[in-house]
């Protein structure tokens, strides 16, 4: 072998031992986008799914232009720091934390580390500490807020219950969002003669068992976006139905479960909304350019099989609002 075609072939190798350890579609050397939420619910699910899709709109697609790793806490707050500690050693260059309690949890370790945290799918973020105000977003965190004012919950609950004076309501009071909403939501009830009666779920399988023990005390039933209580959602509502009695939700995925009616969020718009925040993440932009928001679209869902077994029918005042499902989809 000539010492020309000797050197052509070491200089071939050289260039591809670089192109390998360097190339830059490498999953590895890619920009890691870290998504984490407390528990497996569909509604979380479903802003998880518009996110992927959104990024993908905006030109980062997993495993091409970005890595996406993905970890959920199964509801368990132990599990959720050890992600926690798991997303602060990868380095990545922006964190998605879907639900309040994974956004406190990474708060202060992802500051510390100088990585954005984005949040999503977070009734209050200011009563949660993660953002002084909806505009004040300098601090490395910001996201999407999925608060929705009382009112048009109960318009919609006494719309189809009138005569409803005592609200069973199904909430864990460790999660800071669902408390927060229950108290601008009591005292809107209160004005209106209706009184709350508190069904406290500290775990997804204690649902059914607290469920129970309102029967016989309430005219409806209703749990807000309760992570631990949405992840029972089924449940909850066979239960509901059995013993004939309406139970409302604040997410359109516990409808399909079988709740009779919620005021709710387009959720697929949500998880799309936030890979827009993400998305000038990763192109270099600061989060104090992203104020808080929580102007996506809501509407009235309505599961017609619930309602048909508990002989009811959808109020005149809100048969033109009204999105029907048939249940599952």
């Amino acid at each position: 072998m000539s010492k020309l075609i000797r050197y052509g072939a070491v200089l071939a190798a050289s260039t591809f031992i670089v192109f390998k350890f360097f190339n830059p579609n490498r999953s590895h050397d890619l920009p890691i986008v870290a998504i984490t939420q407390i528990i497996s619910h569909k509604t979380l699910d479903t802003v998880r799914t518009g996110l992927v899709k959104g990024l993908e709109k905006q030109g980062y697609v997993d495993g091409k232009t970005v890595k996406i790793i993905y970890d959920n806490a199964n509801g368990n707050t132990a599990i959720s720091a050890q992600i926690t500690k798991k997303f602060i050693a990868l380095k990545p260059a922006v964190i998605v934390a879907l639900s309040t309690t994974s956004a406190q949890l990474l708060m202060k370790p992802a500051q510390e580390a100088k990585i954005p945290l984005i949040f999503s799918a977070v009734t209050d973020p200011i009563a949660a500490k993660l953002v002084p105000s909806y505009t004040r977003t300098d601090d490395g965190v910001t996201g999407i807020s999925d608060f929705m004012p009382a009112e048009p919950q109960l318009e919609m609950i006494t719309a189809f219950v009138p005569h409803l004076k005592k609200l069973g309501v199904l909430f864990n009071p460790s999660e800071a969002n669902s408390v927060a909403f229950l108290q601008s939501m009591e005292k809107e009830a209160n004005a209106r003669g209706i009184t709350f009666v508190r069904g406290t779920v500290s775990s997804t399988a204690e649902a059914a068992e607290v469920t129970r023990s309102l029967l016989g005390k309430v005219d409806a039933l209703f749990f807000p976006n309760d992570n631990t209580t949405m992840a029972a959602a089924a449940s909850v509502a066979h239960i509901a139905l059995q013993n004939q009695i309406p139970l409302f939700a604040n997410d359109s995925e516990s409808v399909k479960d079988g709740a009779m009616a919620a005021v709710a969020y387009d959720r697929l718009a949500m998880g799309i909304k936030t890979a827009e925040v993400v998305a000038g993440i990763l192109s270099g932009q600061p989060t104090s350019l992203y104020p808080v928001t929580h102007n996506i679209a809501s509407e009235i869902v309505v599961n017609t099989p619930t309602l048909d077994h508990l002989k009811m029918t959808i109020p005149a005042a809100l048969a033109d609002k009204v999105k029907v499902i048939s249940g599952k989809e």
